[in-house]
This record gives C-alpha cells, structure tokens and sequence, in this order.
C-alpha cells in the first residue's frame, strides 16, 4: 500500500465502524418511565403457613392489589400475585420481617404482564420489592422492571412504585 492511499484506506475503515456503530442505534428500544401506586384489595388464598423453628413461613398465598399508574399500559390494573415469605417474628408494630417472592400478573383492558418478584421486610417494617416480566395480549413482546416500597409496617398502606417499560425496536 503506497503512502497514498493509505489515507483513503484509513478513513475508509473509520466510516465502515462509524456506519457499523451507527446501524444498531437506530434499532434501540424504547423505553418508557412510570411511576405507580398500588393499594391492598383482598387475600383470595392464605396459601399453607408453617412455623418451622419458631419461624412464620408462607407458601402460594395469591393476593389482589389495584394498581394506579402514570402509564396507561399500568393504570387501572389489577395485580394478583402469587406470595412466598420466610419470616421471623418481631416486636409490634412491625411483628415480623423476612424475604418475600413469588409471581405476578397485572392486568388491564389492553393486556397484561407477567413474571417473578421478591422483595425484603426489614426490621422496622418497612418492605422493598422488584417486579421483572413480559408483556402479553396488546403488551406482547414488551417487558417490564419496577421497584417498589412501603415505608410504613401496616400491610395495608399503599406501596409507591417506579419502573420501565422496554418496547423492542424496529
């Protein structure tokens, strides 16, 4: 290769990466921020409780939550979830803390998500949580990630939520 072209054949390589680089990015997903609120409805099953050294632990216990959402594809959604809870017993008002997981369906006139959670009760009641999933029926090829907590030992006090909304790109 003369001194020459060897110019050429170097810009010529950076545009080939630059257009390699280039081509996924217009590819990306999109991907949506919400914020939520999700309030306590009804338990539906009190699943099988056992107390294994002194200890409370829960298994299939199904719940129903309503959950508020500043994205319609979570707004006005029921949430029935599927809990699972190793505890140990605390002193009131938080009486006990321990992990927590399970699954869950949201679901809403447009569709519905699915998929595991777990979260933490720690020892001043207050409980953290993380929903992962995928979207089904109008939400379908979507997924989902959210984080929520309750900063208070009552059950019943509405939890807060944040999380997102990835869209697959075209």
């Amino acid at each position: 290769m003369s001194n020459r072209s060897r110019p050429l054949f170097v810009i010529f390589i950076v545009l080939v990466f630059l257009f390699v680089a280039v081509v996924p990015t217009s590819a990306q997903a999109t991907k949506t921020l919400f914020t939520a609120t999700e309030t306590f409805v009804a338990d539906l099953s009190l699943g099988t409780e056992t107390f294994p050294d002194g200890r409370y632990n829960l298994r299939d216990g199904i719940s129903l939550f309503h959950f508020e959402a500043s994205d319609p594809r979570l707004d006005n959604a029921e949430d029935l979830i599927t809990i699972n809870w190793d505890f140990k017993f605390m002193p009131e008002p938080v009486f006990v803390s321990g992990q927590m997981w399970g699954k869950f369906k949201i679901t809403n006139e447009g569709g519905y998500w699915e998929g595991t959670w777990n979260g933490v009760r720690e020892e001043n009641g207050f409980s953290y949580f993380h929903y992962g999933g995928v979207g089904g029926g109008g939400y379908a090829g979507m997924k989902l990630k959210m984080w929520g907590e309750r900063l208070d030992p009552d059950p019943t006090v509405p939890e807060t939520w944040q999380g997102i909304i990835i869209e697959p790109g075209g």
